[in-house]
Formats: structure tokens, sequence, C-alpha cells
């Protein structure tokens, strides 16, 4: 018998992961993914850090929304992202994409949420990128970083990478990892998806 942890659990049941939105956090989502993340990481945010992600353009936040049979819409996870351009950006160097923060419910995982969270947030900031620059196509390559700090006293809340001057959340249990490699974008999310699957075990 499934045992509840959140109000959103009852939605669980007949889940349907087709039915999830992934789209850019907007105001209205600000309240909503601020109390996801201490729901899950147990930690308040920093005052600025969802505002950044609304108006800075090399910083975004993705969020996961599913809407059940009865019309109700709430979101289910969430993504923060920041990409570093150089003068040179993207001719010369690979671009470089760093994950923040990542979180799904306990209820909705196992469903490649996390992962899709993961490419939506990096293709839209690329994109974002590609566009100022005034190029075309979609970029093959890139360096991606991601903590995974383990350890957190509760078991498996988040999932994540945690600011380099913050406490931030976590997988699982275990040592700290760094992935920051120039892979084909592909090839990053298996690492990271792989990598974080690995701190559950």
């Amino acid at each position: 018998m499934s045992s509840p942890r959140s109000e959103y659990s009852d939605a669980a049941f007949d889940f349907d992961a087709s039915s999830i939105v992934y789209r850019p956090m907007n105001t209205r989502d600000m309240t909503q993914v601020e109390a996801l993340h201490n729901e899950l990481v147990k930690q308040r945010l920093p005052p600025m850090f969802l505002h950044q992600s609304l108006y800075h353009p090399h910083r975004r936040t993705v969020v996961a929304e599913y809407s059940t049979k009865t019309g109700k819409s709430f979101l289910v996870g969430f993504a923060s992202a920041h990409v570093t351009t150089k003068p040179d950006w993207p001719a010369v160097l690979e671009p470089e994409v760093d994950l923040l923060t990542l979180g799904v419910r306990a209820e909705y995982r196992h469903h490649h949420i996390a992962e899709n969270l993961i490419k939506t947030v990096t293709a839209s900031l690329i994109n974002t990128c590609r566009f100022k620059a005034g190029e075309q196509g979609p970029s093959s390559t890139l360096i991606f970083g991601a903590d995974m700090r383990t350890g957190h006293s509760s078991n498996e809340d988040c999932l994540g990478k945690r600011t380099r001057n913050s406490r931030g959340p976590c997988l699982g249990r275990g040592a700290m990892r760094l992935a920051s490699l120039p892979l084909l974008r592909d090839d990053v999310i298996t690492f990271l998806m792989r990598e974080l699957q690995s701190e559950k075990e």
C-alpha cells in the first residue's frame, strides 16, 4: 500500500508522465517553487535567486507542471541553471552550463522528469545565447558542471547541485562528486542521470 508523502500524492496513483509540461518559471510560480525547494531541501533559497532566473539573461529556472483529470495544476519539479559566456563564445569555446538546483517530488520520480528538466533548462539557456550571437541551429557540445552533494539528513530529499557558497540539495548518501566535462549534450544528460542514480543505490 502506498504511503502518501505530501498533499499531492493522490494524483500520482494514475499519473501519466506524458502529461507533464516543461516550461520556464513565471512570477506566479515563484511561491510554489520556493515552497517546493524548502520541502525537498529543508533550506531556503537566497532572496534574489528566483528573481534572477526571471530577469538575468544567463540564468533560467524551468518547472515541471502536472494537470490532474480534475483540472488542478501544480508543480512536481524544478531546475535552475546558469550559462557562462565568453567574448568569443560560441565560435571557439563550448558553452559552460552550471546546474544550480534540481528537485522532483518523491512521488513523481523514476519517470525521467529530472532528466527532462535538465534537458529543457540547458537547451533554453544555450538557445538564448546562440540567438544573441546571431547563430542558427543547436549546439552539439557544452561544458556541464553539477556538484552532487550527499549525506543530507533526510535521505533522498532532493536531486541537484548546491551553489558554491551555500549548503544545498543532494541525493542519497556518500561522497561529493563533481561533473564538469566537455561532452556531447546527450552524453552529459546520460552521465549526470547515471551519477544521480548511483548515489541512490
